[in-house]
C-alpha cells in the first residue's frame, strides 16, 4: 500500500480556514507588503549598483513589466486553484509532491529570512528615533525581537486582528508617500543631480545582475494575496483584481519615486544615503521631516513583517494539512489562526533575526523568489491542459496572451537565474543547497 500524502480536498472543521478577508485586505497585503521595504532602501541600493538615473529607470520598468506579466499568469492560477499555501498548491497540481515541497520550503524559508531582515531594520530605525536612549538602554536586537513577538501575539488573537494591522500600516504608508512626493514637487532641482545617462562602458554584467537583484527584491510581495485564497470570499474574482491592481499601483509608485529622487537629490547624497526618502523629508521640514520619515518607515516595516508572518503561517498550514508536516500545524483556532504554524514561523523568524546571519541574504532570497516563481508560471501550462482533458468548467480570469505571455515570463525568469548562476555563483549555490535541503524532509515524511 502506498503511503503517499494526498492533497486534502475536504478539510475537517479543525483545519478549515475562515473566509473573513476581502479586497481591501488583499490590496493592503500586496501593496503594503511590497512597498514597505522597497520604497525605503531600494532607491539608494539601486543607485549604488548601476550608473545613471536612466538605467535605474529602465530596471524599474523591466522589473515592473516582468511583475505585471507574472500577475497576469498568477491571476488565472489563483482562480483555477484557490487554496492556501501560495505557490505550493500550484506546484503540487502540476508537478507532484517533491516539487511542491521544494517550492514550499524555499517559499517559507525566504519569507522568514525577509521577516528577520525587516525586524532588524525596525530595530535600526527605532534606535535612531530613540537616540541616545536606545543605544544606552535598548539594543536594536531587542527591538527586532519585540516586533516579531508582538505581531505574533496580535495574530494569535485572530485573523481579524492580523488583517487590521495590515490595512492600517498600508494606508499609513501610502499617505506618507503621497505627502513626501507631493512636497518633493515643490523642491528645486538639485545643483548636481544624479546623471541621467552614463556610457555603456561604465556598466558591467555584475553590476547589471546586482541591480536586477535589488529590483526583484523590491517588487517581491506582489503575490501575497494568493496565500489567503481560502480565507477570501469569491477568491478568483477578488485575487485577480488584487494582483493586477496591486502590481499596477506598485509600479506607478516606484517610477514616481525614482524620478522624484533623481531630480532633487545630488548624486552623492542619493548613492550614499541608506534612506533617500528621509533626505527629501529633511529638505522639506528639517530634522522633524527625517524623524517623521523614520516613523512612517517603522510603520511600513511592521506591515511587511506582519504580511510575511501571515504568509509563512499559511505555507506551514498547507504542508501540515496535506501530510508533509505534523497535522497539528493545520489546526485552526476559533479566531481563524493556525496557531501552531504561526508559533513555528515566529520562533524561526526571531531566531534568524538574533543569529546575525541574515544581513547578506538578500541576493539569495531574490534567487529563491524567482526560482519558485518559475515553477508556478510553468504550472499554468499543465493546469490548463489537465482542465481541458477533464472538461473542467472555468469562467474566471484567463491570462492575457497565454501561452506567449507565460512563455516570455519563463524566458525572463530563466535568464535571471542563469545570469546569477554565472556572474554571482555564491548566492546561487546557497539557494540551490537550501532547496536541496527539502529532499530529506520529503523522504522522511514518506518513510
Amino acid at each position: 500500500m502506498s503511503n503517499k500524502p494526498e492533497i486534502n480536498l475536504t478539510p475537517t472543521a479543525s483545519s478549515r480556514l475562515r473566509r473573513l478577508l476581502g479586497l481591501g485586505f488583499a490590496l493592503a497585503v500586496g501593496v503594503g507588503g511590497t512597498l514597505g521595504t522597497g520604497v525605503l532602501s531600494s532607491p539608494g541600493e539601486l543607485a549604488r549598483a548601476v550608473p545613471g538615473a536612466g538605467l535605474g529607470l529602465a530596471l524599474w520598468l523591466v522589473g515592473g513589466f516582468y511583475t505585471l506579466l507574472a500577475a497576469n499568469t498568477l491571476a488565472e492560477l489563483a482562480g483555477r486553484r484557490p487554496q492556501a499555501g501560495g505557490w505550493y498548491g500550484y506546484a503540487h497540481a502540476a508537478f507532484g509532491e517533491f516539487a511542491a515541497v521544494a517550492v514550499a520550503w524555499a517559499d517559507w524559508t525566504s519569507s522568514c529570512v525577509t521577516g528577520a531582515l525587516v525586524a532588524l531594520l525596525i530595530g535600526d530605525y527605532l534606535s535612531q528615533l530613540l537616540q541616545p536612549l536606545a543605544h544606552s538602554l535598548i539594543h536594536p536586537f531587542a527591538i527586532a525581537l519585540t516586533a516579531v513577538l508582538g505581531l505574533g501575539a496580535v495574530q494569535l488573537r485572530g485573523l481579524r486582528e492580523g488583517s487590521r494591522v495590515q490595512e492600517i500600516t498600508a494606508l499609513a504608508l501610502l499617505l506618507g508617500l503621497l505627502a513626501v512626493l507631493g512636497g518633493n514637487a515643490a523642491l528645486p532641482a538639485a545643483s548636481a543631480p544624479y546623471p541621467p545617462v552614463l556610457a555603456a562602458s561604465h556598466l558591467s554584467a555584475a553590476a547589471l545582475v546586482a541591480g536586477l537583484q535589488v529590483v526583484i527584491f523590491a517588487y517581491d510581495g506582489w503575490y501575497a494575496p494568493i496565500y489567503f485564497a481560502e480565507e477570501t470570499p469569491q477568491p478568483g474574482r477578488t485575487l485577480s483584481k488584487a494582483l493586477l491592481g496591486g502590481v499596477g499601483a506598485v509600479l506607478a509608485i516606484y517610477l514616481a519615486l525614482h524620478l522624484s529622487l533623481a531630480r532633487v537629490l545630488p548624486a552623492a547624497r542619493l548613492t550614499e544615503s541608506a534612506l533617500p526618502l528621509a533626505e527629501v523629508a529633511a529638505a522639506l521640514a528639517g530634522p522633524l521631516g527625517r524623524r517623521l520619515t523614520l516613523v512612517v518607515g517603522v510603520g511600513a516595516l511592521l506591515g511587511v513583517l506582519n504580511s510575511v508572518l501571515l504568509m509563512a503561517t499559511r505555507v506551514l498550514f498547507a504542508l501540515g494539512r496535506d501530510g508533509h508536516l505534523p497535522a497539528r500545524l493545520a489546526r485552526v483556532h476559533a479566531g481563524g489562526t493556525p496557531r501552531a504554524a504561526l508559533t513555528v514561523a515566529v520562533v524561526f523568524t526571531a531566531g534568524l533575526a538574533l543569529s546575525g546571519t541574515v544581513a547578506g541574504l538578500e541576493a539569495v532570497t531574490s534567487i529563491l523568489f524567482v526560482g519558485y516563481y518559475t515553477v508556478g508560471f510553468a504550472a499554468l501550462f499543465r493546469v490548463r491542459r489537465a482542465a481541458a482533458a477533464d472538461n473542467e468548467p472555468y469562467d474566471g480570469y484567463r491570462a492575457w496572451a497565454h501561452p506567449a505571455s507565460t512563455a516570455l515570463l519563463l524566458g525572463l525568469s530563466g535568464a535571471f537565474l542563469l545570469l546569477n548562476a554565472v556572474l554571482d555563483p555564491v548566492p546561487a549555490l546557497a539557494a540551490a543547497l537550501l532547496v536541496a535541503g527539502s529532499y530529506p524532509l520529503w523522504r522522511w515524511r514518506r518513510s
